[in-house]
């Protein structure tokens, strides 16, 4: 009797994929920055990396976003090797399917929202019309359709912040990575970038927020834990919780 074909294999959902991946950067004595991590991340995921100072947050988020390479293991986003790109090929990834937000913005002050979110459009070869609407409809999507000509020193620090989304999400990359989008953030503007990032997040952008914050952490569905680079939790609840904020200080967005 012939043998039955065997079922097809479901194409991998994962946008990142980190095998086995450490850090270590040389000294007396040699410092771990990263210990053999393994981490996947799925399309459509909204996920906290979270971790005292010290923890490797910041290493991963370099090595996550291809602005350093690990001393050892494998990374992947889309299915690309990325030990096996070019700096430039790096450079091209990065441009076109990673969004970063900081928690210093970032922005030029002396361009309007505008041409914040559209500036880096340009290293993806897309003409200047096309990216001032592409820019646009970013800018709407965050709730800044008003303030398109406004310049940074215009701007709250909430719609700073917003800016600086829009100009992650603008090219839909695959991954947006969040470093400490709400350090430099009262708590009422806070709860508003993460109910932001969270309505983005239903809209299809998969999202990394790199944060110490506990409280917002625990407010998403999957919490990856780092302890001396190593992640010692990988907890996942499904569900977005409140997110508990201090008393609010009366800051506006």
């Amino acid at each position: 009797m012939a043998n039955a074909e065997a079922p097809a294999t479901a194409p991998s959902r994962a946008v990142l994929e980190l095998t086995g991946v450490s850090k270590h950067y040389s000294g007396s004595p040699p410092v771990r920055a990263l210990d053999d991590v393994t981490l996947s991340v799925d399309a459509g995921e909204l996920v906290a990396i979270v971790g005292a100072s010290g923890s490797g947050k910041s290493t991963l988020l370099n090595i996550i976003g291809t602005l350093d390479r690990p001393t050892e293991g494998q990374i992947a986003i889309e299915q690309t090797a990325v030990a096996t790109l070019s700096d430039a090929g790096l450079a091209g990834l990065r441009s076109r399917r990673i969004g970063f937000v900081f928690q210093q913005f970032h922005l030029l002050e002396a361009a309007t929202a505008l041409d914040n979110v559209a500036t880096g459009l340009i290293y993806q070869g897309i003409r200047r019309g096309r990216r001032r609407a592409m820019a646009k409809e970013a800018l709407d999507r965050v709730g800044l359709g008003h303030r398109l000509d406004h310049k940074p020193p215009k701007l709250s620090g909430g719609e700073r912040q917003r800016v600086a989304i829009a100009r992650a999400i603008v090219g839909d990359p695959a991954i947006v990575l969040a470093d400490e989008p709400t350090g430099n953030l009262d708590s009422r503007t806070s709860a508003d970038i993460v109910d932001l990032l969270i309505r983005l997040n239903r809209d299809g952008s998969t999202i990394i927020i790199i944060t110490h914050d506990q409280e917002l952490a625990a407010s998403l569905p999957r919490r990856v834990t780092l302890n001396d680079g190593r992640v010692v939790g990988d907890d996942t609840h499904g569900a977005h919780l409140p997110y508990q904020t201090p008393e609010p200080t009366g800051a506006a967005l």
